[in-house]
């Protein structure tokens, strides 16, 4: 019985709200009509959770590897998302054509997210692990590999006459920078950013964290969040150079200013009480 009733994993995903859904919240209203991709969708859960938020938003899902694309077409009915958004079946990149997809299996020893996440379809990718011969974190395997459809965000957004996109969900397994080198027309035009990096170089030709941020910062982003988990981790960017986005860097930058302010009054005050205790 208790099985039964046990919630499926993405309802508890989707019950506590994610850093670039709350950042998101606070730089558009809720009724905004938002084009949003979400570029390497995996199951469509994060579709879901902007299309909740966001419920005029135009969400489009990237995802290359059929096993999700089936997935997403069942979330995307089970969660009643309707024409909100659309299931697009192909990896984004730099190029246009086809390419070969590494495809991620395996699950790890301790199970931090519970017996019934799906651990090994989260880490495909169309870079080569860059050490093949080797499980990544120890138990993440890459024992197969498809030829893929693969389009870039310029010529997409050219097809479907998208003339702005206010929200991109990144997150390709180390080929990030790749979609956003097929996005050279569209990344002036493109509000916020969340993606994921890292540290270490998991995949052959992957640019790592301060590459990102050094493209990033030249292409006119401000980070304003990150998260960080060892080696990896998620940031949070906004377009410094739409004047839009401007309320939203004042009140960040002053929040922060605001939280330095306090703990240096905190320390003063700590160091105050030390010294003149009896």
């Amino acid at each position: 019985m208790e099985s039964i009733l046990k919630p499926p994993p993405i309802d508890r995903y989707l019950a506590t709200p994610s850093v670039p859904e709350i950042e998101l919240a606070r730089l558009f209203s809720r009724t905004s009509r938002l084009t949003i991709f979400d570029i390497g969708s995996c199951e469509g859960e994060d579709s879901i959770r902007y299309a909740r938020r966001f419920p005029r938003a135009r969400i489009f899902a990237f995802e290359a590897l059929p096993a999700n694309q089936a997935l997403i077409r069942e979330n995307f009915l089970r969660y009643r998302v309707g024409d909100r958004a659309e299931l697009v079946p192909l990896a984004l990149s730099d190029r246009v054509g086809t390419a070969v997809f590494h495809i991620s299996s395996g699950r790890p020893p301790e199970e931090f997210v519970g017996n019934d996440w799906n651990y090994g379809n989260k880490s495909s990718s169309l870079l080569a692990p860059a050490m093949p011969d080797q499980p990544m974190f120890g138990w993440l395997e890459f024992k197969e590999s498809i030829i893929v459809p693969t389009d870039n965000v310029d010529r997409f957004c050219a097809l479907r006459q998208i003339t702005r996109i206010d929200f991109i969900h990144l997150d390709v397994q180390g080929a990030e920078y790749l979609v956003l080198a097929g996005a050279e027309k569209m990344l002036p035009r493109t509000t916020a950013l969340w993606l994921e990096v890292s540290d270490e170089r998991l995949y052959s030709g992957q640019k790592l964290r301060f590459e990102m941020e050094v493209f990033l910062r030249g292409a006119g982003f401000v980070l304003v969040r990150q998260e960080r988990r060892e080696i990896e981790g998620d940031q949070f960017y906004v377009n410094g150079h739409q004047c839009g986005t401007w309320p939203y860097l004042v009140r960040h930058r002053l929040a922060r200013l605001l939280g330095v302010a306090r703990y240096s009054l905190g320390t003063l005050k700590s160091k105050a009480i030390k010294h003149f205790a009896p």
